[in-house]
């Protein structure tokens, strides 16, 4: 089985920063934000072996791209993969609430 490197942004990192902030903020428990980061933290390393489990995003915008999506509980990581290279490089992290499509400017 072909592994995938699979490098996070410094972008990403700030998501995580930000997401981390918010639940603790937001007064919830600390178990519970260990479990959403260790959901997070496990998909993303599933991205090794099946870098394409995610969907294209492509299909919700007109602009073109070539992110993917893949859904962690409330959560959606945006990435693209590189096959020449096998590396899947993983750029965003929002709640699915929010308006990534106009974060990710693909509005």
């Amino acid at each position: 089985m072909i592994e995938y490197q699979v490098k996070k942004s410094k972008a990403f990192d700030r998501d995580m920063e930000r997401i981390s902030v918010y639940l603790s903020k937001a007064n919830y428990y600390d178990s519970t934000i260990k479990e959403i980061f260790e959901t997070l933290y496990k998909d993303l390393t599933r991205l090794r072996t099946s870098p394409r489990i995610g969907a294209r995003l492509s299909h919700k915008t007109t602009v073109d791209n070539d992110y993917r999506y893949l859904v962690s509980g409330q959560y959606l990581i945006f990435y693209k993969v590189f096959e020449k290279e096998k590396l899947v490089r993983v750029y965003h992290v929002y709640h699915g609430k929010e308006n990534y499509l106009v974060k990710l400017k693909l509005l």
